[in-house]
């Protein structure tokens, strides 16, 4: 398909779950590398979590079929606590639980997108007591959100691409900060130099998630 230069503006349910499973194929294929990154000032196991979480999330889609935004993204957060365990799961299924706080749709916008991550973050900072500098994944998620906020886009692939950017940029920025959660804080300037796993993970899901709506237009991913 080629790319026709017209944007995407809304995406069905049939195409935020294949997304979602692309994004989990991805997430899934980056254990290795999130378990080294973590190695560095944590347990190391980072990556074998996010791969139960992602590896549930598609078993959820395959075996339940959800037909609306809401059942899709609230399905798989729940799939993703279930299955993570510990503050992981709690963290990271509350990206995608935030569409619990936000209206029913037939389609995801851009609106309704930003509406999700934005709840997301809050349910995470209120579960966690984490902030910004505090060299974990709101390191990413926090601006990549805020990035957005302050955004006009209403191209999904332009608002995601404008997420992963960010968050990316979050993920480096961590190697200038001291750990305060987790076993990397026992480290304490001996943490400096190293991104954090989580925030890496977060750029990950959002470049994920930019390749798929661009293929969806036509482009390489």
């Amino acid at each position: 398909m080629e790319r026709t230069g017209k944007k995407m503006k809304e995406m069905n349910a049939a195409n935020v779950s294949e997304m979602m499973n692309y994004v989990a194929d991805q997430m899934i294929g980056k254990k290795d590398l999130l378990c080294e990154i973590d190695g560095k000032t944590g347990d190391g196991d980072h990556g074998m979590g996010i791969e139960r979480g992602f590896t549930a999330v598609k078993k959820f889609l395959a075996e339940e079929q959800p037909q609306t935004i809401r059942e899709i993204f609230g399905g798989l957060g729940m799939a993703m606590m279930n299955s993570m365990g510990g503050a992981s799961g709690v963290i990271f299924s509350a990206i995608f639980l935030g569409i619990l706080k936000q209206p029913e749709q037939e389609k995801l916008d851009a609106e309704l997108l930003r509406g999700m991550c934005e709840s997301g973050l809050k349910r995470i900072k209120s579960a966690g007591g984490a902030d910004e500098g505090d060299k974990t994944m709101i390191d990413a998620l926090a601006p990549a959100v805020r990035a957005m906020e302050e955004s006009e886009e209403r191209e999904i692939e332009e608002l995601l691409k404008t997420a992963w950017k960010v968050a990316a940029e979050g993920a480096e920025n961590t190697k200038n900060y001291t750990a305060k959660f987790g076993r990397a804080k026992f480290l304490g300037e001996r943490s400096l130099g190293y991104e954090d796993a989580g925030a890496v993970s977060v750029s990950i899901i959002f470049q994920s998630m930019y390749e798929y709506t661009r293929s969806l237009q036509g482009g390489k991913q």
